[in-house]
């Protein structure tokens, strides 16, 4: 993509449908997208016309109201999606200026959010789950977390925090991905996008940080059927990169860094030794983290990864993005803000 054909203003839809006057009404913008979790947007309008007189205000877009499906856009040939959902809140603001009217939108999960249950699911594994709860829903689901079976029983919880309970401990996202609800572990981003501190990227701060790194998770737990205990222990990370791990770097210190972890308890040997791997995981993915502001890039989301560029050797390469927000502002124009993370820095330098 090339910066300078992508428009800085967004493309505004209701119902499917492009809306200019929404478009050239709009003074802000923010679209926050995560790796785990809801996704939503506020758009700030000018709440003003001119009735056929011109003498009385005419307070438009009366057709944008509660519940109505919104989308934003950005650039032509390709455009690029970046939030797809439903408004949620309306608000209108006066004094001091022209009338505001201000829409919170926010991604289908919120209907996940919105039905609760206190119910069982037997012999089921994660990924079952996660597919029967789309299904309800009205969605599809893409699930990856785990084939492990296991009662579980869901205690007058929200549809969304049962599934946040259950998949987190494994190390997995859940968020809305192209119209799917996606639990699974993140893969190599075919595409990287390549921001550079001499071109795009406009700001960065970036910590190698061994405070709360582990050299190695244990989990316990019992089997009760059987009347075992059963254990998990995890040393390396799945996402393991070319250069030096936390865990790696804590063994060549000498360090300890054991981390028993207590809940969720484990109800069998494959859980505890998915649990341990899935809570090493996490810990080790935010190894290297920091925050990136650059120039407007539609591309890029919550999951996504991205190319650093002429910063050190040791911090060059490939982040995961774990936090995007895209703020539009008349004034400023457009800019997107990440904050990012990876397991390893580079080579030992």
């Amino acid at each position: 993509m090339d910066d300078a054909f992508v428009s800085a203003r967004p493309n505004v839809r209701i119902k499917g449908e492009s809306r200019p006057d929404l478009g050239d009404a709009l003074r802000a913008l923010t679209v926050t997208r995560p790796l785990h979790g809801m996704s939503h947007a506020e758009l700030h309008l000018i709440y003003w016309g001119a009735a056929d007189d011109a003498r009385e205000p005419d307070y438009r877009f009366t057709d944008v109201t509660l519940g109505v499906a919104l989308e934003v856009a950005f650039g032509q040939d390709p455009e690029w999606i970046v939030f797809s959902g439903e408004i949620t809140a309306i608000e209108e603001r006066y004094g001091g200026g022209a009338p505001r009217l201000v829409l919170l939108v926010q991604d289908r999960l919120h209907r996940l959010a919105r039905s609760r249950h206190s119910r069982s699911f037997e012999d089921q594994s994660a990924d079952d789950l996660v597919s029967a709860i789309a299904q309800e829903a009205g969605l599809s689901g893409d699930a990856g977390v785990s084939s492990q079976r296991h009662t579980w029983h869901q205690l007058n919880e929200s549809d969304l925090a049962f599934l946040f309970r259950v998949v987190s401990p494994f190390g997995t996202a859940l968020r809305l991905e192209g119209g799917l609800l996606r639990a699974r572990p993140e893969e190599p981003d075919p595409e990287p996008v390549v921001l550079d501190v001499a071109d795009n990227a406009l700001s960065v701060r970036l910590i190698a940080d061994l405070n709360h790194q582990p050299r190695e998770t244990a989990v316990k737990g019992l089997a009760v059927g059987d009347d075992a205990e059963v254990g998990g222990s995890v040393k390396r990370g799945s996402d393991a990169g070319d250069g030096d791990s936390a865990a790696e770097l804590l063994s060549r210190l000498g360090w300890d860094g054991a981390e028993q972890v207590p809940r969720p308890f484990a109800p069998s040997q494959g859980l505890a030794d998915a649990y341990a791997q899935g809570h090493f995981d996490r810990r080790a993915r935010a190894f290297v983290s920091g925050e990136i502001r650059c120039v407007g890039d539609p591309r890029l989301s919550g999951g996504r990864q991205v190319e650093l560029a002429s910063v050190s050797s040791r911090l060059a390469g490939l982040y995961r993005v774990v936090h995007c927000t895209h703020r539009f502002d008349a004034a400023d124009g457009f800019r997107t803000h990440l904050r990012v993370a990876r397991a390893d820095w580079g080579g030992g330098a």
